[in-house]
């Protein structure tokens, strides 16, 4: 990234915006917290800004998978598409919507920067919105003076890590038409959730609960173990599978890394270039379940709930189980001339055992 530009396929929330690149077009920022009133700023040249990149990648950092959406009636969506269509500048609506904020912004959260970005693209119908509330960090400065070294205080300062990022929220703008998905981060909520003020500000709901993102992610661990298979012991996905829901349903939260590290594992701790390939396959299947960037709290049963196991053999024999039976009730083993045993153990009478119906037959 360069000159405030970003590659469109750097962030999943971009994905289906047909252009090369997005850059910031537009910025303003406010002082919220504390009890001084509010103070309304004009908008900030960016033109010849040297640092407008830093901001762009901070955009980035705090961006996630939408899990959010408006509110039919939303003040925020409507207003942003005011700001979109020209009906209010820039400078007005950034002024409004930063003083909304501070208006909601309870006594107990900490001070900080409200800034609000107008992010153009190469299509020009496209557009977004970034809303982001950072820290105010204190900072001591190196600098030469007089030829030697020397710390000055810096008070207000902006740094790189994402913890500094408090809150922050992403909306695209099609021809005029707020998008009603929300990218939405907010550090002090319980992920992917978002605190009572902060979602009483965008007036947003919560459009996916922990079943539906768990589901996702089952299918996001069974595709890249798949596409990684001759990567892992025994070429065994199934195993890795389980090994991999296992690590993860006790958690908390889950997240990108969570994820990448449970499937390093599941895979043997691999070598850096066979962690880059699975690295790459599980970043297309996050991104395709729009999970990119989400934390959230699994649902346990969903991820210890194995798939149903479908084998069949070159002599057309048909076997299907659960997969939590996998080495319990049914066995596998090779035999010396390279073909499997399989053996099924019931303690119990059959429950079925009768000639299959028409569409059992192969392919099915």
């Amino acid at each position: 990234m360069s000159g405030g530009y970003l590659r469109e396929d750097v962030l999943e929330f971009f994905n289906d915006a047909k252009f090369e690149s997005i850059a910031i077009k537009k910025m303003i920022v406010h002082v919220v917290g504390g009890k001084q009133d509010f103070a309304p700023q004009p908008a900030l040249p960016v033109d010849e800004d040297p640092h407008i990149a830093f901001f762009l990648a901070r955009i980035v950092d705090a961006a996630v998978s939408p899990v959010h959406k408006f509110d039919d009636k939303s003040a925020i969506s409507a207003l942003l598409k005011e700001m979109a269509t020209g009906d209010r500048t820039f400078e007005e609506g950034g002024k409004e919507l930063a003083r909304r904020f501070k208006l909601d912004h309870v006594g107990s959260s900490s001070g900080g920067a409200f800034f609000v970005f107008q992010l153009g693209t190469n299509d020009p119908k496209t557009s977004f919105y970034s809303l982001i509330k950072y820290d105010y960090r204190e900072a001591v400065e190196l600098y030469a003076k007089d030829g030697k070294n020397a710390f000055r205080q810096i008070v207000q300062a902006f740094i790189k890590e994402k913890r500094a990022i408090q809150k922050s929220c992403l909306i695209r703008v099609r021809d005029g038409v707020v998008d009603g998905e929300v990218s939405a981060f907010d550090r002090t909520g319980e992920a992917p959730d978002l605190t009572d003020y902060f979602q009483k500000f965008l007036e947003v709901r919560r459009d996916r609960d922990s079943k539906e993102l768990s589901d996702r992610l089952s299918a996001v661990l069974r595709d890249t173990l798949r596409d990684c298979k001759k990567h892992l012991p025994g070429n065994d996905a199934k195993l890795a599978l389980n090994v991999t829901k296992e690590s993860l349903s006790g958690r908390d939260t889950v997240d990108d890394e969570a994820i990448r590290e449970a499937i390093f594992v599941a895979a043997g701790r691999p070598a850096e270039d066979i962690r880059a390939e699975i690295d790459k396959s599980l970043e297309r299947h996050l991104k395709s379940q729009k999970l990119t960037g989400v934390s959230f709290k699994p649902d346990p049963r969903t991820l210890r709930r194995a798939p149903r196991i479908k084998v069949r053999t070159a002599e057309d024999v048909l076997i299907e189980y659960a997969g939590e039976q996998e080495d319990r009730a049914v066995t596998r083993t090779k035999d010396e001339r390279g073909g499997w045993v399989i053996t099924f153990k019931t303690s119990e009478a059959l429950v079925e055992d009768d000639f299959a119906g028409k569409g059992a037959g192969r392919g099915a």
